[in-house]
């Protein structure tokens, strides 16, 4: 069974939770293709290796701005859609509280 049928059969958490543990075994997957380790990445965006292990097992909702932070260690792009409007958020990190309800991440990129 493919993660795009097993994430439709599962209920019991939101489409919010689902983006961001898809987000975070994302980030994971392309941490250890670069051939990263967890404290190689937490040195490049300054946080603890722990931390990393925490969103790496899920044990850890990050910010928007540790996400950002991860992705940018990785040399990624994260953009985030407005649900209302479909245009992607400019200066999100500055409007996270106000924002962050009503957008999801739709797409990360290797620049």
């Amino acid at each position: 069974m493919k993660w795009t049928d097993v994430k439709k059969e599962i209920t019991s958490i939101s489409p919010e939770d689902k983006n961001l543990i898809e987000l975070m075994a994302l980030l994971a997957s392309i941490r250890k293709e670069k051939n990263m380790t967890q404290k190689e990445l937490a040195e490049k965006v300054h946080v603890s290796q722990a931390q990393i292990a925490r969103l790496e097992n899920f044990s850890y909702v990050p910010s928007l701005k540790t996400v950002t932070k991860i992705a940018d260690g990785l040399n990624l792009e994260i953009t985030f859609i407005d649900k209302n409007t479909k245009q992607p958020v400019r200066n999100l990190l500055q409007n996270e509280s106000s924002f962050v309800d009503d957008c999801s991440i739709v797409k990360s990129i290797e620049e």
